[in-house]
């Protein structure tokens, strides 16, 4: 992925560098959960080793669009966007660093009665969790946006919503971590969770054996590999979704906007980041068989929200399953290293058209990169946080559907609290990894 603008820190993370014998914990993953967690726990004494079989923070984490909402959630994630939001409003005066945080609300465009209907409905969830989420006649909606075209039958508002640039969050977490100890290393996956008498007592790392009695896997799209190896099943899955900068242009406002076939949020320098509204791309693989009983039951009623593609995604797993491939010489649990992520050209040009006819002061912007990433998904939409008391010292946070990286500063201090303190301080059951082996894990609400 092209960095333009928006440098990844690259000090911040050593290929070198020798492990330790031991730490208090060791955490699988450097993307905005393992930054954001290594930052509490090393703020609060612990010796922290961070691992990521690739880059720091080089896949999903620094690949999101940036919308920080609380709106149109799953009613169970809403508490914990509501307590992101204030460590969101503090968050770059916390780290010292320039984030490109706007707080302009979040904007969804109803364009026909079905939708207007659904977000009618959703605000009972707002009111029931005490947020204050508004739905807006289209009169409303062409005050708040001036520059749209048609203003629809109105949108779902939700004003103290925000947004910040994804490449700069976790990198600005791993800096602030280091600066209190922790430990990254680039290139060192983690291979292998030790246990003894049913705890964690270590952690086999492609650079040597370190000792622990805490682990967090914040592997992203990689995490049920290290967890089936102790033998937990995480239903998880990938799909995959392009995303595309534009030159600056005139001010449409901070909000973070769907609607008209787009996704978007203009930045404070007029660049936009700009996508094909919720939409994501499925290659299908032989791995997509693993956790087909999970999947195809729901995703009839979910199918506007997918492509399937039978591409060149099938002919490369079948490559990566023979001998002298890579992923064969990573071994089962790293596979791919570094994953390379194909744009879908076709969704970006359609993107550029439909902005420019839903604000026609943006037609000349161009789009000037693009990006592809990898969501990990779970088969109802929310993610896995969890500290599964069969195996003591395994802590979660997996599985975030697309919407993980305004969780990323909540998250972070959930983790550090569950750990240290023995519980996260928020209710979490609905978050627990058994619910997909006790039958109660429900119906995706929202998708992305």
């Amino acid at each position: 992925m092209p960095l333009g603008t928006y440098p990844l820190y690259p000090a911040l993370a050593d290929r070198e560098a020798r492990l330790p014998d031991a730490v208090d914990v060791v955490i699988a993953g450097s993307g905005i959960m393992g930054c954001a967690s290594a930052w509490q726990l090393a703020g609060r004494g612990l010796r922290v080793l961070v691992c990521d079989k690739a880059g720091l923070a080089s896949q999903q984490s620094t690949r999101a669009w940036g919308f920080v909402r609380q709106q149109g959630r799953d009613p169970a994630e809403v508490p914990l966007m509501m307590a992101a939001i204030p460590l969101w409003e503090r968050l770059e005066e916390t780290l010292q660093a320039p984030l490109e945080w706007r707080q302009g609300g979040c904007l969804y465009l109803a364009e026909n009665e079905q939708r207007r209907a659904h977000y009618q409905a959703w605000l009972k969830v707002a009111a029931d969790c005490g947020l204050d989420t508004r739905l807006l006649s289209a009169r409303q909606v062409s005050t708040l946006m001036p520059g749209l075209a048609d203003a629809g039958l109105g949108g779902l508002y939700t004003a103290n919503d925000g947004q910040a640039e994804p490449r700069r969050v976790a990198p600005a977490f791993a800096l602030r971590a280091r600066e209190r100890g922790a430990l990254f290393v680039e290139g060192c996956g983690v291979s292998g969770i030790d246990l003894a008498g049913g705890r964690v007592c270590g952690v086999q790392t492609e650079r040597g054996y370190v000792k622990t009695r805490q682990v967090l896997v914040a592997a992203g799209a990689s995490s049920w590999r290290l967890l089936r190896g102790i033998g937990l099943d995480l239903p998880q899955q990938a799909v995959r979704c392009t995303v595309s900068r534009t030159s600056p242009g005139p001010d449409i406002g901070a909000q973070s906007f769907i609607g008209h076939g787009i996704g978007i949020r203009q930045r404070a320098d007029g660049s936009l980041n700009l996508a094909d509204e919720t939409q994501a791309d499925i290659d299908l693989s032989l791995d997509h068989l693993r956790a087909a009983r999970w999947y195809l039951p729901v995703l009839p009623e979910n199918r506007a929200s997918f492509s399937l593609h039978l591409n060149g995604a099938l002919l490369h797993d079948l490559r990566q399953r023979l001998p002298g491939s890579e992923s064969q010489r990573n071994g089962a649990v790293l596979g791919e290293r570094d994953p390379q992520v194909a744009v879908n050209q076709a969704r970006v040009q359609r993107a550029q058209r439909s902005l420019g006819q839903a604000f026609p002061a943006l037609r000349d912007v161009r789009v000037v990169e693009s990006w592809a990433g990898m969501i990990d998904v779970l088969p109802d939409g929310i993610p896995v946080l969890d500290a599964p008391s069969e195996v003591p010292g395994l802590l979660l946070a997996s599985g975030f559907c697309g919407h993980g990286f305004a969780l990323g500063p909540i998250v972070g201090q959930l983790m550090s609290q569950w750990l240290l303190d023995g519980q996260p301080g928020m209710d979490l059951r609905a978050f627990r990894l058994r619910r997909f082996a006790d039958g109660t894990a429900g119906k995706p609400y929202s998708l992305f």
